[in-house]
């Protein structure tokens, strides 16, 4: 079986089309740890920020950001596009690929492109139910394609290239859906966790409604602990509400380490990208999911109905006008299960009954977040960027032993 020496990935935007990229990269390093990545990406800094902190060899990665913009038009869009594919090709010809993975994400159509012109192996990762725009433009030029979460009928029967269910690419950190390996998060005794996930680009009007449910549920007479990534513009903004609001929490514009803070989380509420519910299903945990209501073709909308089929998970749409009050529903009957601090203005009270009650409250109201536990497990990926390693491997291996 042949080695593969150099790779492109072409596509970014967010964590949704870089972290499985890094993940396969990973998987590539254990099996030739000489091989070399080019990243075509987009221009945007949340992709410099996640190559940054991949934990790759800065060695092996090169990070080139395609001068695309989806805003300015589609007459100079199309002419960005053209003067990308040229620099791709440029790129290729001075350091050819074994082949190159489309990612999807605009920043994925010249590379790929560039690479179909060149004769160069294509493949493409989609994990999505819903496949996004770039990746059904460019599904006829690919050799194969990699599924994460399962396409809908609709589209796999209108896909060219072979489909392979693998599961989401989640990073080494995430081995078989335990995070054993992951380093602890300090936690507070007796304390929920509740962690808060934006997207990598944050969601204003998610932190919103989460900051604004935490105040009026009062949650400081709950034994809680937030951490919150809001993205970068909100940052000053819900810090400075949960301060108002003498809630206790951590708020970063882009959270780092992913895997820890999942292992020590309680209880989620994020976006529904098809990555974040990987990492989320992987590390066991009930979660409540606010799909982007913007997303294209509603896919995160889809990707959350398929956990909450499962019963991994319940959905709020963030444009109900009752969207607040339904998360407050929510919290109260998967965070209840944990006894509440002792209000100071209250009468005394036998501990000994007090510790019966909320042992039998426990018992009783943990059921529906140790349920919903249970079903995120069962669905966890398994080792996807192995199995697609393998497989790139083989296609490889027939490349070389074609005939011309």
């Amino acid at each position: 079986m042949s080695q593969l020496q150099h790779i492109a990935f072409c596509g970014g935007g967010s964590g949704g089309h870089l972290i499985p990229a890094i993940a396969v990269a990973e998987e590539l390093r254990v099996v030739n740890s000489n091989t070399h990545f080019l990243f075509l990406t987009s221009g945007r800094p949340i992709d410099r920020h996640i190559l940054e902190n991949s934990g790759l060899p800065t060695g092996s990665v090169d990070q080139v950001a395609l001068p695309l913009r989806t805003s300015t038009g589609r007459i100079l869009f199309a002419f960005q596009c053209v003067r990308s594919v040229l620099q791709c090709r440029r790129r290729f010809q001075r350091q050819r690929p074994d082949i190159v993975i489309g990612l999807g994400g605009f920043a994925a159509i010249p590379g790929v492109a560039a690479a179909w012109v060149s004769g160069i192996p294509v493949v493409l990762l989609e994990q999505n139910t819903v496949p996004g725009r770039a990746n059904r433009w460019l599904r006829r030029l690919a050799t194969t394609t990699y599924v994460g979460w399962p396409l809908e009928t609709k589209w796999r029967h209108q896909w060219r290239s072979p489909i392979i269910e693998v599961g989401v690419p989640l990073r080494r950190v995430f081995p078989t859906g335990e995070l054993s390996c992951a380093p602890p998060v300090t936690a507070v005794p007796n304390t929920s966790r509740l962690l808060v996930l934006g997207g990598s680009q944050g969601a204003m009007r998610l932190n919103s409604i989460v900051v604004n449910t935490l105040t009026s549920l009062n949650s400081r007479s709950w034994k809680l602990h937030v951490v919150h990534q809001t993205g970068i513009d909100d940052l000053d903004n819900v810090r400075n509400a949960y301060e108002q609001a003498g809630i206790t929490a951590d708020v970063h514009a882009f959270i780092d380490d992913m895997p820890q803070q999942l292992t020590a989380s309680t209880l989620v509420i994020s976006r529904s990208g098809a990555v974040a519910l990987a990492e989320i299903a992987a590390s066991g945990k009930a979660s409540v999911l606010f799909p982007l209501s913007t997303s294209c073709d509603n896919h995160q909308l889809r990707n959350a109905e398929f956990l909450e089929a499962c019963g991994a998970a319940v959905i709020v749409c963030e444009q109900d006008h009752d969207a607040p009050l339904r998360l407050a529903d929510h919290l109260r009957r998967l965070l209840d299960s944990d006894c509440r601090q002792t209000n100071s203005n209250q009468e005394p009270v036998d501990c000994r009954t007090e510790i019966e009650n909320c042992t039998q409250a426990a018992e009783t109201a943990n059921a529906p977040r140790a349920a919903m536990e249970s079903a995120a497990r069962r669905v966890a990926p398994e080792n996807a960027a192995a199995a697609i390693v393998k497989s790139l491997l083989t296609l490889s291996d027939r490349s070389v032993h074609s005939p011309e």
